[in-house]
């Protein structure tokens, strides 16, 4: 008769509805996020198209005609000219 305490079926314990409490941290949302702040592009495209371009002028390579050279011309010459060595000092 002794393994009729055995035989009961196992019985979860019940535990109290508020157990959970200190146990558990509250729930709290966070905040929604914000749209990010896009700048003012119509503006800045405004200003852009508002300045003058710079333009960068070849240096004036003579072509042998009395002119300077352009174009082709101007970027063959300097290709062929002589590159200038810098002396090096001892």
């Amino acid at each position: 008769m002794c393994h009729v305490s055995f035989s009961r079926p196992n019985l979860p314990v019940k535990q109290p509805k508020d157990a959970h409490v200190g146990a558990v941290k509250a729930f709290t949302a966070p905040a929604l996020p914000s749209a990010p702040v896009l700048p003012d592009l119509a503006t800045e495209l405004a200003a852009y198209d508002a300045t003058e371009p710079t333009r960068v002028t070849a240096p004036d390579v003579p072509n042998g005609l009395g002119e300077p050279a352009t174009g082709a011309e101007a970027y063959l010459a300097f290709l062929e000219a002589d590159e200038v060595q810098e002396e090096a000092h001892h």
